[in-house]
């Protein structure tokens, strides 16, 4: 994700002094935390985990009743950040903000420094469906458009992709495979850069969750092609489903929260326990919208069978 600095200063400002929810009494008397708590972020800045996760982290506080620390931690398409955190300490202290490649996707395709079964779940935050973008010079208009140009013009598409296996990697790989279609991806560490080469006219295409992108498509800067989901998304209602374009595309993505593996379960729970709450204040909702993040909140027992249904899917 790429967005504006007045604005993610705007969304941290407004968290700061806005009322996320009455601290609990019983907060003051809990063992743990007792001092702050990092969430590392794997990826670089402007991407889709750093801007919800310095919004979660903002407004974490008054749930946890210790500040909450935003760590970048990029490298490897998110494998630095992820073992770092797999390596960590399993004292609560030390968080992953995660999604589908680093969780899901790469653990059973590729042999990282950890494994997937080195994280336990905490909550998942968002949920949603890729929006395929392009650039607004580029010499198609749709999603009907860039298949005919690509089949007309053989390798000739290049788009931004995150990292091999990463999600939007595989948002195109998806593509590629429906529309029997020959493309050029090149691969970045994460999604602030893919999209700024989007923007800049480096690539053509990309496809991003619309926390990424929704402002782009509203300033005309970026052109919608479709949507990667059963039906239109709601703040996009004039963008058509890839379905509709003749591609048979469903796919998504979350970000979710995790804690190293070994980590004491009473204190898993305490972490539980805060973000559930975290979840349901008006406060936390009403930044999420702001940066157009789709917060569809899964605590721990229902994430644990979602991140396991997953796996399967992927190994078969």
């Amino acid at each position: 994700m790429m967005i504006s600095r007045t604005v993610l200063h705007a969304v941290i400002s407004a968290a700061t002094v806005c009322t996320i929810g009455a601290l609990p009494a019983t907060v003051a008397a809990e063992q743990f935390p007792d001092q702050p708590v990092r969430m590392v972020i794997p990826y670089p800045p402007g991407g889709a985990l750093s801007v919800t996760g310095a919004v979660i982290a903002t407004a974490a506080e008054a749930h946890l009743g210790q500040p909450m620390v935003s760590l970048i931690r990029a490298g490897g398409g998110g494998a630095v950040g992820a073992t770092f955190v797999a390596k960590s300490r399993a004292d609560g202290y030390t968080l992953l903000l995660g999604d589908p490649s680093i969780n899901v996707i790469r653990p059973v395709l590729e042999d990282l420094p950890y494994t997937a079964d080195e994280f336990v779940p905490i909550a998942r935050f968002t949920h949603s469906p890729f929006v395929f973008v392009a650039n607004k010079d580029a010499p198609f208009k749709s999603m009907k458009e860039l298949v005919a140009y690509a089949k007309d013009n053989p390798g000739k598409v290049v788009y931004s992709s995150d990292n091999i296996n990463g999600w939007t990697y595989t948002a195109f790989e998806i593509l590629k495979r429906e529309a029997d279609i020959n493309m050029r991806g090149v691969e970045f560490d994460g999604g602030g850069p893919a999209v700024t080469n989007v923007l800049g006219g480096n690539t053509l295409a990309y496809a991003g969750v619309p926390s990424v992108v929704q402002d782009y498509i509203a300033s005309g800067t970026l052109t919608a092609l479709c949507v990667s989901d059963t039906e239109r998304y709601a703040n996009l209602p004039d963008v058509p489903t890839c379905v509709e374009q003749g591609v048979d595309i469903k796919w998504g993505a979350w970000i979710g929260l995790f804690a190293p593996a070994k980590t004491p379960e009473d204190r898993v729970q305490r972490l539980r326990t805060a973000f559930n709450a975290l979840a349901e204040d008006d406060g936390f909702k009403a930044l999420m919208k702001r940066i157009n993040a789709d917060l569809n909140y899964l605590d721990q027992p229902a994430f644990s069978e979602m991140l396991s249904a997953d796996s399967k899917a992927v190994k078969n």
